[in-house]
């Protein structure tokens, strides 16, 4: 029974010189004869095969031994011919007994991959384009384009801008090899002399990497390509750093990530083909050292989430397994190439997938041709629709203007897109949030990151030169804002101070300021009406490693005990170096002190000045941090 012994022929049961030769049915080929079962003439359904080399449906010709095994004799319902050593009748009942054990298990594996698989497919069956935060989530299979993947890495990344970089790509793929379905990841070329285990797919931000995972998964799932493997198990880098701490073997890393296969044993898991996908390796914290490991190999074994990806990669652990991993080609550097079956490349949109992705997205086809038009009319939008979140952002910006009453020339330049983009997504949030406040600042500077992913440095500049200008209190919009926010994260100079009253602009501007926090020495925030919504993006912002911040005085702010918790779990990171903190006039209670203390406790050695004056804070509270004196390492003085 071939699929119990992994790449093994089955057992033979017969003395016959040539078991494994395949016989051919009258009038039926070889390739017709494995797709259908020889007993119900239907497509092969959990398939095994005699020692004659024939194929059944595991149920049919579990039905066809208990008839056999009641008259004491068994030939094969496929070519009739009977086991020239001749099977005893005790010999039957042990063939017979030693099969009932495995199909009775298979039977309760098939249910627990039966109910991954719907898992999955809700999973991975709705998606959603580019940052588009309206709630709003496509079915993948109605737009999902197909990419042009190619094997190898293009060695012109990163080394000029990128609408160069992808003008010069799509002129060279005429010599590239021929491309790659996704779902042909793992399928051997004819070259090719070992089988491929471990795959590393690069690309550029946007380029589709997490939608061709999805699309991959989602044609498992639904039976359709890859069958071969019995479990993918999808999981992110972004999942995985939630749990870089803690120790897990990888059957429990399974069960967490994955509870529709807590069922799954170690045992199953041994005679399981698995196929592992890690999306996103440049999003990873983990520390992936190849040379300095602990050694696994067994999967109960708890171990570092790191430990178990680098044994998992290397083949320690489940030698069978297939393992997928994506990234940016900056971070792809952290798997060594010795590891690596295939190097492929996502590339994008060829001219021809991108006119298929704006038909696709719309049913409109008046619409569609003519944003396909204006598309080719623009050799920068051209170019940059190679990229699918491109693309996105094309079809978002053109469909707003032509669909609507808003006038003027349609968008030629990437600048020009970027912008109208930015106003259609700031219009859609307020309708949204019914002209409400933005919950999430991260202090919508999104679109930044994709320029200077991109070395598009026109807005950068732009807002340089409005902050050099000498009329510094005309005031800023919220979108100069977002960028100088930005600018001031990304500085590789750390900002001695930043003040934010010194920045005229609206209270949703400060709110999106705020994160500048990140990158400087001292922060002025007094009086600038925050509240504990506004303490959330400071806490966000301060957990960036490393931090500078040696200075923060957020006085005079209706911040509450809730928002000084959010804070001090800041307080409490081995990363903060903070020495001042002034919290005058927030309007602080007995809880305020409780959470200040317990942080200071867990992390003595740094604040040297807590001032907490004109507060509502009594004797017993004041106490609690007074009592701190005694404790070792304590440096508030």
């Amino acid at each position: 029974v071939r699929s119990h012994w992994s790449h093994e022929e089955p057992p033979c049961f017969s003395s016959d010189p040539e078991p494994s030769k395949k016989r051919k049915r009258s009038g039926v080929c070889e390739e017709e004869q494995l797709s259908c079962c020889a007993l119900c003439q239907d497509i092969l359904k959990d398939p095994v095969s005699t020692s004659c080399g024939h194929w059944f449906c595991r149920q049919c010709i579990s039905s066809y031994w208990d008839q056999s095994a009641s008259s004491g004799d068994w030939s094969c319902p496929q070519c009739g011919e009977r086991s020239r050593a001749g099977l005893k009748t005790e010999h039957l009942s042990t063939l017979k007994s030693f099969l009932s054990v495995f199909l009775s298990a298979d039977v309760g594996l098939q249910e627990v991959l039966d109910e991954h698989k719907i898992s999955l497919r809700r999973r991975c069956e709705r998606v959603t384009e580019g940052s588009d935060a309206t709630g709003s989530r496509t079915l993948l299979n109605t737009i999902y384009t197909e990419l042009y993947i190619t094997e190898g890495q293009s060695e012109e990344v990163h080394s000029q801008h990128e609408v160069r970089q992808l003008e010069t790509a799509s002129k060279m793929d005429a010599l590239h090899d021929a491309p790659i379905r996704c779902q042909d990841i793992f399928k051997a070329s004819p070259d090719q002399q070992r089988p491929i285990r471990v795959v590393l797919t690069n690309g550029v931000a946007g380029v589709g990497k997490t939608f061709s995972v999805q699309k991959f998964t989602l044609d498992w799932a639904e039976g359709l390509e890859n069958q071969h493997v019995s479990v993918v198990v999808l999981l992110s880098f972004r999942e995985l750093n939630l749990i870089r701490d803690e120790q897990y073997s990888l059957l429990e890393l399974l069960h967490v990530f994955h509870p529709t296969l807590q069922k799954v044993t170690a045992e199953k898991l041994a005679v399981s083909q698995l196929l592992f996908i890690f999306d996103g390796l440049d999003e990873s914290r983990l520390s992936l050292d190849f040379t300095n490991r602990k050694l696994l190999s067994d999967v109960t074994q708890k171990s570092s989430v790191s430990q178990l990806l680098t044994n998992l990669i290397q083949g320690n652990l489940l030698p069978s397994a297939l393992v997928w991993i994506t990234s940016r080609p900056t971070a792809a550097n952290q798997i060594p190439p010795t590891c690596v079956d295939r190097l492929t490349e996502v590339r994008g949109f060829t001219d021809a997938q991108k006119e298929e992705y704006f038909r696709k997205r719309f049913s409109d086809e008046e619409l569609s041709s003519r944003i396909i038009s204006h598309m080719k009319t623009s050799r920068s939008l051209h170019i940059m629709c190679r990229i699918p979140v491109f693309c996105w952002i094309t079809a978002t910006v053109l469909e707003h203007m032509l669909t609507t009453e808003q006038r003027g020339e349609l968008p030629k330049t990437l600048t020009d897109m970027y912008s109208h983009f930015l106003l259609v997504q700031t219009k859609r949030k307020k309708n949204k949030y019914h002209e409400g406040r933005e919950t999430s600042p991260q202090e919508s500077i999104n679109i930044f990151h994709c320029l200077m992913e991109m070395n598009d440095l026109s807005v950068h500049q732009e807002i340089q030169k409005f902050l050099k200008s000498e009329n510094r209190s005309k005031r800023l919009s919220e979108i100069h804002c977002s960028a100088l926010a930005f600018m001031l994260q990304m500085s590789e100079e750390v900002l001695d101070e930043f003040d934010l009253k010194k920045y005229n602009t609206s209270e949703d501007g400060r709110l999106r300021l705020i994160p500048a926090v990140r990158n400087c020495r001292k922060a002025r925030l007094s009086s600038c009406g925050l509240s504990e919504t506004h303490c959330e993006v400071v806490a966000s912002a301060l957990k960036s490693n490393p931090s500078h911040l040696t200075e923060l005085d957020m006085s005079f702010n209706n911040l509450q005990d809730s928002g000084v918790k959010m804070l001090c779990g800041f307080l409490q990171s081995p990363d903060c170096n903070l020495e001042t903190l002034s919290l005058r006039s927030c309007s602080l209670s007995h809880i305020s002190c409780t959470s200040l203390a317990s942080a200071l406790k867990s992390n003595p050695s740094h604040l040297r000045e807590l001032d907490l004056k004109y507060n509502n804070l009594k004797d017993l509270d004041v106490k609690q941090l007074s009592d701190l004196v005694e404790t070792p390492d304590l440096r508030v003085e």
